[in-house]
This record gives structure tokens, sequence and C-alpha cells, in this order.
């Protein structure tokens, strides 16, 4: 986890109560709410609305979630169930907890110190080896008395292919030349790129090989 303070000095805050004072399961944001539309009206009033569709909350890279500060959930981008779904499991129809604790640090932290606004952002890593990037902060709306929490939820995993998948655009890769790019760019040696798409080394190599070939295609084309 890594914290900014307003002033630049990272610092950390006490754990003391932040378990205690998490949201009842009673009043756990819906994950079904999300799935429905990304701003959800029923609990706002039409200026509240109109604010929050003037703000350009879907500039963000990746899933946006915007939260009252009691815990209501008023925005969610259309893409953010399947993240969460690789957070712990949640209760039928329940946000994950780690997003509600992360929201209730939030509010710990802005309780302890009022003259300073924070921003928090935290890695997690699944069993499954996906890494989640969550990073949040108080978000100031028109119609809103209090300010609201802004969570960012990215999928490294999905960004990084992303990233790689458009550096390749136009090379003229094969779906398994680009399974073996990916695989490279992640970090994996030939013997675990093998082992992980069940292919020879040699094989491996070949499409390596075929890869690099197109990419100075590309290059000199260019």
């Amino acid at each position: 986890m890594t914290i900014y303070l307003a002033n630049g000095s990272p610092s950390a805050p006490s754990p003391s109560n932040i378990m205690s004072t998490l949201f009842s399961s009673q009043s756990a944001p819906s994950l079904r709410k999300a799935n429905a539309a990304s701003l959800h009206s029923a609990s706002l009033t039409s200026a509240q609305a109109a604010a929050l569709k003037n703000t350009s909350l879907e500039t963000h890279v990746g899933s946006v979630l915007v939260f009252t500060e009691e815990g209501t959930l008023i925005y969610a981008t259309e893409n953010l169930p399947d993240r969460l779904k690789k957070l712990a499991a949640a209760g039928s129809g329940t946000m994950p907890q780690e997003i509600l604790l992360i929201c209730q640090m939030l509010k710990q932290c802005r309780s302890r110190f009022p003259s300073q606004n924070w921003a928090m952002e935290f890695d997690i890593f699944t069993k499954a080896a996906i890494a989640l990037r969550i990073r949040s902060r108080w978000l100031k709306l028109e119609g809103f008395d209090q300010p609201c929490i802004l969570l960012i939820v990215e999928d490294h995993q999905q960004m990084m292919q992303d990233i790689v998948l458009d550096e390749v655009q136009g090379w003229g890769l094969t779906p398994r030349e680009q399974e073996v790019w990916l695989h490279h760019q992640a970090g994996c040696t030939y013997s675990q790129i093998a082992e992980q798409l069940f292919i020879t080394i040699n094989t491996v190599k070949k499409h390596m090989r075929s890869v690099y070939a197109k990419r100075r295609a590309q290059d000199t084309a260019c």
C-alpha cells in the first residue's frame, strides 16, 4: 500500500478501529447495481445526477466507483463486476470486503486528519497471481454537501496485455505468436512459455524468431 498526503510526505494510518467501524453487511453496496448502469440515479437528486454526468469519470484508466460518504454506491463503470470477481469472494450481490475496507480507511484518515487531503493506492495480488491496483481519493461534486469517495480499479495484467497487443498491431502476428510475445513481455523465460502454452522450447524459439522478423519488417516499412 502506498499512501500520499497532500504535503507529499508518505505516511501510514493507524490500524486501530479501522475494522471495527467497517460498513455492516446490511449497508454493503450491491454489486448487482453496478451491472445495470453506470449512473445510479435512484438515490440522487437531479442536480447530483447532472453533476456526475458532467464529471469526466470515464477518462480514467480502469473501472470507476463513486460512493457517498455514507457508503451508497452512486456510480460504477460497466466492466466493474468482472474486475471485482478477481478479489476475495463476496457475499451474493455485495461488494468485496477489500473495497469496503479501502473506503473505510479513507474515511478514518479524513476523520483523524481533517486538514489533509488523502489519496491511497493499493496493490492487491490474488492467489492466481492477478495484480489489481486500487486508487482511492475524495471527490468533490456539485450538489453534494460532503465529498464522495472515488475508487479506480485497474487490472495490471489486462492493462499490460492491452498495451502489448496495441504495440504489435500491424506486425501481422498469428494468434499463437501473440500469445508467445505476451508471455515474453511479461518476463517469462522460454522454458516457462513452453510449459504454460504446452509447446516445446524449440517451438517457442521458432515463434520468437518469426515475431522479431515481422517487427523488423514493420520498423523498416515505417
